[in-house]
Parts: structure tokens; C-alpha cells; sequence
């Protein structure tokens, strides 16, 4: 349960950053980054699960608001409720609530998640972390007081899903940088970014009305593989895919956790207001 908390908490923060409005992106840009304030509604699905997996089926609802500017920096609230069935045939409700705070400059973090099973509290997590030219560090408070040492050029979600835009415009076919996103109490996460070719296109299926007014923008295919740091195998911990869209939309979401692989579809998008820089 635990590992699937910290690699759902880890789609969650990924998907904040890369989900983004069609409308205002003009201006986005202009202020240095593709992200623009919206409330973006995801259906869930289970794509595959083996044998080393328990569970058998889930369905569920992954609602992502996502507010700020580069000025003021940037605000995400989360939730993602799953019922998910054991292949034992019983099933429980999963509901994570996460919210987090970034500076428009990336220099500090807030962030906290609790999670809930049936109703009843499994966890929380809540922290801080500074990135300073001498030394960047993170502070939890929950579950219980600690520090987590950060290395040179560790970035927060925010600025991680700015900066793969930034690669992809540049033509690009490799991103990697540590990221610290408080979905482990214990370490930040090396990460790869694999970068496919620009496209244009707006996303078919299950996707296509409410990416209806991607159709005449870029995209690129992206894949980031999480390694935990100091793994000497060579793999990832978990690994996740997605189309960004060059205003900052992500869609066809997949999240691989080896023994599991789950998905989503956006179901809805709403632009809210763009704050103006003072």
C-alpha cells in the first residue's frame, strides 16, 4: 500500500504540472512558462496487472486544480478516488487529497497529502523544501519530524514540467534532473525524461472531446522513468508516459508500476483566471 501511495502521490504532482488550458496560452509563454491555471477532470482505468499484483480492477476519478503565475507562484490542489477490487474479490475506496505550494522562481516547496482507505486515515505527509546555491534541504513534519538532503540542481514539479516544454521547443530527446516532489519520505527521485518528435494533433477515443481544441497545436510523446538514488540496477522505480501538448496539456496519461499499470483519460478541462503580475 505504500508503494502504490507514493507512486500515485508521484502521478499526481506530474500531471499538475503537465495539465494545462488551451485558452491564455499566449500569455503563459510570455511570462517564461506553458502552464496556465485550470481544473482538469481524469477517468481512470486499470490497463494491465500480473501476477505479482493483488489487484484486479479500478475505476475511479483523478480531479487536478491548478492555480498561480510565475509571479506569485504556483498552487495545486488534488484528489483521485479509486475503487479498486483484490483479486481476492473484495474491494476498497482509495481517496488521496494532495496540495502543494511553489515559488514562481523555484527556490521553495510546501506540500502536504493524506490519504484515506475506506474512510479511515492510512497516512499523511507534510513537509517544506529550500533549494539554495549552498545547500538545499526538505523538512517533513509528518508522519513525524525529519530532513532529506537535496542535491545540486534538485528541481520541484513545477519548474520539472516546465523545463521538459522548454527541452521538447528546443528539439531535444533527453531531459534528466533530481526532482523532490514530498511523495517519499525518505529520498528525492533521479529522473529521465525521453522526448519523442513534435506532432500536431488534437487526442482521439475517449479523449477527443474534451481535447477538441488541441487539434491545430504541437505535441510531443514523453516518457519519464523515476530511479531511486544509489540503485545500482539500473531500473526504474516506476515510470510515466503522457502527450504534452506545447500549452502545457498532458493527455493519454499511464502510469507503469511493473506489476500494475494504470491510466487516464481527460474527461474535462475549465480554464480558470489568469492572476496578473504586479
Amino acid at each position: 500500500m505504500a508503494g502504490l501511495r507514493r507512486r500515485a502521490f508521484r502521478w499526481l504532482v506530474i500531471a499538475a504540472g503537465g495539465v494545462a488550458a488551451v485558452a491564455n496560452a499566449g500569455s503563459a509563454f510570455a511570462a517564461g512558462t506553458g502552464l496556465s491555471p485550470h481544473r482538469a477532470v481524469y477517468a481512470m482505468k486499470m490497463i494491465s496487472s500480473t501476477e505479482g499484483s493483488d489487484i484486479s480492477s479500478v475505476t475511479g476519478k483523478l480531479v487536478l486544480e491548478w492555480q498561480g503565475s510565475a509571479c506569485e507562484g504556483w498552487v495545486t490542489n488534488q484528489r483521485i478516488v479509486n475503487r479498486m477490487g483484490s483479486k481476492q474479490g473484495s474491494s476498497f475506496v482509495s481517496d488521496f487529497r494532495v496540495s502543494s505550494w511553489e515559488a514562481g522562481d523555484g527556490s521553495d516547496y510546501t506540500f502536504s497529502m493524506i490519504h484515506y482507505v475506506n474512510g479511515e486515515t492510512i497516512e499523511e505527509i507534510e513537509g517544506s523544501a529550500v533549494r539554495k546555491e549552498d545547500k538545499s534541504l526538505a523538512t517533513l513534519s509528518k508522519p513525524e519530524d525529519g530532513t532529506i538532503a537535496l542535491p545540486d540542481g534538485v528541481v520541484f514539479p513545477t519548474e520539472q514540467i516546465s523545463r521538459m516544454l522548454e527541452a521538447a521547443h528546443a528539439g531535444r530527446t533527453v531531459f534528466a534532473v533530481p526532482v523532490f516532489d514530498g511523495s517519499d519520505t525518505e529520498h528525492y527521485f533521479d529522473t529521465t525524461a525521453i522526448l519523442g518528435g513534435r506532432k500536431k494533433g488534437a487526442p482521439q477515443g475517449e479523449e477527443a472531446r474534451a481535447g477538441k481544441s488541441l487539434a491545430g497545436l504541437a505535441h510531443w510523446p514523453v516518457q519519464v522513468s523515476y530511479f531511486n538514488p544509489g540503485d545500482s540496477t539500473g531500473l526504474p522505480d516506476y515510470e510515466v508516459s503522457f502527450q504534452v501538448y506545447e500549452n502545457g496539456v498532458s493527455t493519454g496519461l499511464v502510469m507503469d508500476y511493473g506489476d500494475l499499470v494504470l491510466g487516464a483519460d481527460l474527461m474535462d478541462l475549465t480554464m480558470l483566471p489568469v492572476p496578473e503580475c504586479n
